[in-house]
Parts: C-alpha cells; structure tokens; sequence
C-alpha cells in the first residue's frame, strides 16, 4: 500500500509526496503544522474534492476507521448523543463458536475471491502485453505504407500504434491490393492534381498506294512519236539526254561538235520526247516524296519531344521508344534519298525499306502510354472520387496485409475469453457462497449483538483511569444510542462541552476504541479488514495517561490483530517513545522490521516524509537539536531557528544549574560592541513569548548562519562547546601545537 499526496494543503502542487503504508504498523512524528492532519483527513473522507490529486493504492481491500478532529467533530462536538457501537455478548457461547467458524469460512472465501480477481487482472494484463506485441509488429510491418503519400489519406490514425492498430482492427480484409502500386498511383494523382497531362501523338505508319509504288518501281521512258525516239531507246540513256538537254542545250551549237547543227527541228524534237506525260510522272514521284517527308520526319522528332517531356513514362520505356524512333527516321532518310535519286533519274527502279515490326512496337507503346494518360486525366478530372477510392483502398489493403497478426489475436481472445469466463463463473460462485455466508454472520449477530457491551466497556476504562465524574448511558428515547451524563446534571445537557480537554480526549478516544471493536449499525456487512488511522490521541491530555493510551493502543489494536493495517501520527516525542518501548524487542529486531515502519514529517516550504530508524528516536532535548539541524539543512522553516536556540539554552543550562553563568557570558556578548548581531538575538532570548510577533520581524533578516555562530560563541563562552560540537555532530578543530 502507498499514499500519494499532491496539491493538498502544504504537500507539494506538482510533485506527489509518497507514504509507504507497506507495513502493519505505521507511526509518524512530526510538529503540528507539518502536514500530519492532512494524511488522517484524506482517510477519513478519501470522497472529497480537495483530494481529487490524491490516492492510496490497495485501500479499496480496507475499512479505514479514523480518530481525528473531524471524527471528533461529527460524533461529539456537534451532537449530544453518540452512535451506539453493537458487539458481541459472551451469553451465547455456542453461537460465537459458529460465527467464528463462518468468519473462518469468510476469511477463506475472501483469500479464494482475491485469488481469482489476481488471475483474472493477471489473465488480462498478459493478453494486453501480447496484444501490445502484435501492436508493434503491425505497426513496424506497415512503416513503408505509413511514411509514404498514403499517409495523407489516414490522418487520425497516425498518432499512436493503438489509433493505427483499432482503426485497422474494424476494416475488413481486400485481398490483392498491391499497397507500393496503390501509394505511387496516389503520388501520381497528386503530382497531377488540377493539372492533365497532354497525349503523345499518335503514331500512324505511313502507308504508300499502290499507285505511288508503281511509279517508283517502273522506269519513266520516252513515248513520244519524235524521230529521236528510236535513238535513245538504243543507247538506252533517257536520264543522260534530260540531263544534257537541261545543262547543255543553249542555242543552235552542239555542246560536242561546236557546229551549228541545233536547229529548230532538233530543239522540237527534243522537246517533244519530254511531252507532259513525263513531267507529269516525274512531278507525281516529287510529291510522293513530299507526302512521305512530312508524314515521317517531322511526326518523328515531334514524338521524340513528346514521349521525352512526358512524366509518366519511365525512364526504360523512354529509352526503348527513342531507339524505336531513331530505326525509323533511319529507314525514312533512305527511303527519301531513293525517291530524290529517282527524281533525278526516272528512268531508275525504287524499291523502298519497310521495318513494319519496329513501327508496330512503337505504335503499341505510344497508345499504351496514351492509355494511361488519360486514366490519370480522369483521375485529375474527378479528384475527390478517385481519392476516396485509393483511400477506401488502403485500410482494406493493411488488414490483408496484417492479416496472420489478426489471427493469431484472434487465437489469442479467444483463450482468453475461454478462461476469463471460467475464473468468472468461479468468482461469481465464491461471491455467491461470501454472501449466503455473510448474511448468516448477520442472522447469528443479531441473536446476540448489542450496545451494552460497548457502554460496560467504556464505563471501565474511565474508573480505571480514574475519571468519576461522568459516564456513558444509554439514550432514553432511542435504544442504539449513547450520551455522556453526569450525576448532578440534566439529562439534556450537553455534557461533552463541559468536560476538560483531557477528559475530552480520553472520552472520544474510548469511543473510537469501540468502534474499532464492532459496527455503528448493526446491518452493517462490509467485511473488509480494518485499517485504523488515529490522528495525536494525547493531544490535550495530562503526562500521566499518555503511558496509558499507549498501551491501550499497544495491547488492544496492535497486538491484538484488531486490524490488518495500523497507521499512528503523533506530535508529542513522549508518546511516540512509549509506543516504541512497548514494541517487540529481539536480538536483531527481526519482528520490528517486520511489521513496523517510522517515519518524520517535516515542513519547509512544504511538507515532507522522510524514514527514521528505531535507534535514532531521540529524547525531547536532542529533538531540539534535530530541528536545529534540520532547519540548517533547510528542511524546516529557518524562522523558528530563535525559538529553538532559545529552548536549548533553557533546558540545558537549566539541568546544570547553570542559569546564572549563562545570563553573565549573554549580557557581555550583548554589551560587545564588535558582535552587533548578537543584541537581537539576546533581545530575543530574553522575551518571554516565543509568539512574539515583534521579535521574529526583529530576527528575520540575520542569516542562519548568524544564529549558529551565536549559539556556537554562548556555549564556547560557558566552557561548553564540546557540548555543542557533539548535539550538532561537527567534529572538534584540532589545536595546533608548537
């Protein structure tokens, strides 16, 4: 068990101050204002909003019983009758033997319910941790997937592994989703986002008539009536006579014999071999070339341009199409210079280069890049629809890729599950025989549970204690209640305001004592072990019964096994030394360790625990000299380091007998003019209150240091330094010698 304390009176705001409460005895001592209240008012309301940071760890296995102010409050000083406190009587010999066997079957059942609880939370806590574990094999198995443009379509569930693994978890499966293909073709719709991409053009293999072939693969000849005609068809040269006809024949001089045989007739024969019918030919083959030109040369450096800007091709397929490119424009640039030569020669036979297997490669590629241009153009067209789809897409996708992880936690809930249901059926059947169990404890209580017992009790302890002047009775008018009365007054006086505060005090606390014992109602059945938290039950009380409470305590709540937990806070060093001395006591305190924890509460700015051990409890004197450390440390406020100082030099000089010595060394340090600090403090130490508001205003501004240089001088001046050296654990500076 642990109490954690935060944002509660003087405990820390933003830091939780933690309390061991692992053992069954609990004792803390510590000053008033140090913070003890606090932790005894958190048990005895744990409800309230004040300690909405607070919490004690295992308490809901506990009924706290709690003796404080606010107990004291709510069942004495507002009311003048006190609840009624229902026991056992000791007629019934044979039922209290059947009770205490039900309460051993009760003990039994509550260890097998506690049992099954711990096997479920184990049962539970394992199954979290193996879920975690598929968690993370999810969560690393999709990391490719998470940090790539997907990304942006599963905001939401990005922020932890269990957002990404619950929202995967409720999607059902889409088998064959390529998730590395669905993140490209999302990066390429965003890459295109409002933006279509332009088609390649198409490419279409040019394709000669049969016309047009004819004309280059047959021979232009003369076919003119011309008396030439029979000549050149002997020297079978038409292309040497055009030539010449067009470079050499000017005039009437024969280019070869420099007479003026060119006449007329010659000229119009010449002419007449190339009749219109020629050139008619010879223009058909120039615009077959032309046609051929335009629909190769040109539409290949175009495509070359296109499919090289193009973004959705990649970079092989660019490369395979170019090569296909450059094999045609090759062929196209012969099959040209073959029609030129022809032109020139129309007499000479063409026949052209045809690589139909290369432009069939290449048309099959551009339309299949065209393909895809225009399934992102419709994608770019309708963005948001085609979003959605890659986004309905991608958690199907993960669930079929995380698909073994999901079965095996199947496999895994459903174990679980199997298990979970056997310890419940369990745990409800146990709950079911705690119950019948308990209503039977009831059933026999009632035979013999009364209040009687309780008054009897109490009424004892105050003659023993020898209080005579009032006691407990019964309430007149209601049967299960007490009120405190006195012989010599009225029954309807509220006696409690009339008592001492010592009697006050030992009043409530017998009270508590009872309650501890048995039930404020008598239907009450929370069966819980019993923590009991008793908050300076000697607060107000005279030396003489601090001995007797503490034994009390001792002999009926602690060694009595009363109650599975003990926590004790107390102020005063007397009564928290007598409850040391009555612990058990060993050779090496095995028990004590055991069983029993101390601890100190201290306050600076706030309030602090720290442990203490059984050897270092310290009388009240030495307790000064601990706060005196303690402030010097800056564990409690430095203002009361006067008052301190001032206590010491009281109860030491005091019990030496000293007194006077002490006022002479003050009144000459106080006169010394070279020790100027030293007059407030004696100032100080020579008022009467410790509440003096005066004199702390007078203090505040000398350092701590000051106060212990001046306590330092006193006790070295009244030959006493030793004393000093050794309460403040300083060592002694050694003198020097010649």
């Amino acid at each position: 068990m642990e109490l954690r304390l935060k944002n509660i009176t003087s405990y820390q705001k933003d830091t939780v101050t933690t309390i061991n409460l692992s053992k069954k005895i609990n004792i803390l001592y510590g000053h008033n204002g140090s913070g003890k209240s606090t932790i005894s008012n958190f048990f005895y309301n744990t409800a309230h909003a004040d300690f909405q940071d607070c919490e004690c760890s295992s308490l809901e296995n506990f009924r706290p019983v709690v003796y404080n102010s606010k107990f004291i409050e709510d069942n004495f000083y507002n009311t003048k009758e006190q609840k009624g406190v229902f026991t056992l009587s000791k007629a019934n010999a044979d039922i209290e033997k059947e009770i205490a066997e039900k309460e051993i079957l009760k003990e039994s059942l509550t260890n097998q319910y506690r049992e099954k609880i711990n096997s479920a939370k184990n049962l539970t806590e394992e199954k979290n941790k193996e879920e975690l574990k598929i968690q993370d094999s999810i969560w690393t198995k999709t990391e490719s997937t998470r940090l790539s443009d997907l990304k942006l379509l599963m905001r939401g569930s990005l922020g932890s592994k269990r957002d990404f693994f619950t929202q995967t978890a409720k999607i059902p499966r889409l088998p064959n989703i390529n998730l590395s293909l669905l993140a490209k073709e999302y990066s390429e719709l965003l890459k295109h986002k409002n933006n279509e991409l332009l088609l390649i053009t198409p490419f279409l293999n040019y394709t000669f008539s049969a016309d047009d072939i004819h004309v280059l693969v047959t021979p232009i000849i003369d076919s003119s009536n011309s008396y030439l005609s029979e000549a050149i068809k002997k020297i079978q040269n038409l292309d040497w006579v055009k030539r010449g006809k067009e470079l050499y024949l000017n005039g009437t001089t024969c280019p070869f014999c420099q007479e003026n045989t060119i006449t007329p007739i010659f000229h119009k024969a010449i002419e007449s071999i190339f009749d219109e019918s020629y050139e008619q030919k010879v223009r058909q083959i120039s615009s077959i070339k032309s046609a051929y030109e335009a629909a190769t040369k040109n539409i290949y450096s175009r495509l070359q341009q296109e499919i090289s800007a193009c973004e959705i091709i990649p970079f092989e397929e660019k490369e395979k199409s170019t090569a296909h490119l450059k094999i045609l424009e090759a062929e196209a640039n012969k099959n040209l210079a073959l029609i030129s030569e022809k032109i020139k020669n129309p007499s000479s036979v063409v026949t052209l280069q045809w690589d139909n297997s290369t432009a069939s490669k290449l048309q099959e590629s551009i339309t299949e890049y065209n393909k895809k241009i225009n399934e992102i153009n419709i994608k770019v067209r309708t963005f948001k629809t085609s979003e959605n789809s890659i986004r309905g897409r991608i958690w199907g996708g993960i669930r079929d890729l995380c698909n073994p992880e999901f079965e095996t936690l199947s496999e895994l809930e459903k174990s679980h599950n199997e298990n979970y249901k056997k310890i419940k059926l369990e745990t409800d059947e146990i709950t079911k025989q705690g119950k019948k169990n308990n209503e039977e404890i009831k059933a026999l209580r009632d035979q013999v549970s009364n209040i009687d017992l309780t008054i009897d009790s109490i009424n004892l302890r105050l003659k023993n204690l020898g209080i005579h002047g009032f006691n407990i009775t019964k309430h007149n008018e209601s049967e299960d209640k007490y009120i405190i009365s006195r012989t010599d007054k009225p029954e309807n006086e509220n006696v409690y305001r009339s008592l001492s505060e010592g009697e006050k005090t030992l009043i409530t606390f017998l009270y508590f004592l009872e309650c501890c014992k048995g039930k404020l109602n008598k239907d009450d059945v929370d069966m819980r072990d019993t923590f009991i938290i008793i908050d300076d039950p000697i607060s107000s009380l005279s030396q003489n019964y601090i001995y007797d409470i503490a034994s009390i305590i001792h002999f009926e709540i602690i060694k009595s096994d009363s109650a599975k937990k003990i926590l004790l806070l107390t102020h005063n060093l007397y009564f928290f030394h007598e409850l040391i001395k009555l612990a058990p006591k060993s050779k090496e305190d095995k028990t004590f360790k055991r069983d029993y924890y101390l601890g100190r509460v201290t306050k600076n700015q706030y309030s602090i625990i720290s442990d203490i051990e059984k050897n270092s409890i310290q009388n009240e004197y030495q307790s000064l000299w601990q706060i005196l450390k303690d402030a010097k440390a800056g564990k409690v406020n430095r203002i009361i380091i006067p008052n301190i100082m001032r206590n010491i030099l009281e109860y030491y000089f005091a019990f030496v007998h000293r007194t006077d010595a002490l006022q002479s060394e003050l009144i000459k340090l106080a006169n010394d003019d070279g020790n100027n600090d030293f007059r407030a403090f004696y100032r100080y130490i020579n008022r009467g209150s410790h509440s003096d508001a005066v004199n702390i205003t007078d203090m505040g501004d000398i350092a701590p240091e000051k106060y212990m240089e001046q306590l330092r001088i006193i006790f070295t001046m009244t030959g006493d330094e030793k004393h000093y050296i050794k309460m403040m654990d300083e060592e002694e500076e050694e003198v020097a010698t010649a």
